[in-house]
């Protein structure tokens, strides 16, 4: 973690009275610098509350995203936008997400639609590249809503 996310995690934590000891990861959402600005922007608009990961893409001893646990949403420079707690965290298969979910997700014109074919887009060349699988839509996502705690 750099100097100034250490820092801003302090703040936070000092601002809402928690332990210094208590776990914040930090993390940017997508793949590119342009996402990364882009989603946390919808985040701190209050448009993206939701968000979704392969369940198969995290190592056998890594922490799977759950419920309470709060994240510093970075945007491409690195720099903390804001703090986000996980509400609601639930295993799903690809093929049950829903409208809802999609529409928590605040991308494109919200749409399930729309949701399934930029997943389609972003899943399966990580399932390829990282696990050496095709990627299946009866594969389990780790679907996250979230609301902003800090800024």
């Amino acid at each position: 973690m750099n100097k100034k996310i250490e820092q801003y995690k302090n703040t936070f934590l000092k601002a809402t009275n928690r332990s210094l000891e208590t776990d914040v990861e930090s993390f940017s959402f997508g793949d590119t610098a342009e996402m990364a600005d882009e989603l946390g922007k919808l985040v701190l608009q209050g448009e993206k509350t939701g968000t979704s990961s392969g369940y198969d893409l995290y190592a056998e001893d890594e922490v799977k995203p759950y419920t309470g646990q709060f994240s510093i949403v970075l945007d491409s420079e690195e720099t903390p936008i804001c703090v986000i707690e996980n509400i609601n965290v639930e295993t799903i298969p690809f093929n049950k997400i829903t409208e809802e979910h999609a529409r928590k997700e605040g991308e494109g014109d919200l749409s399930l639609a729309y949701w399934r074919q930029a997943h389609l887009d972003f899943f399966p060349k990580y399932y390829k590249k990282e696990l050496g699988i095709e990627f299946s839509e009866d594969h389990r996502i780790i679907y996250e809503e979230f609301k902003v705690v800090f800024t």
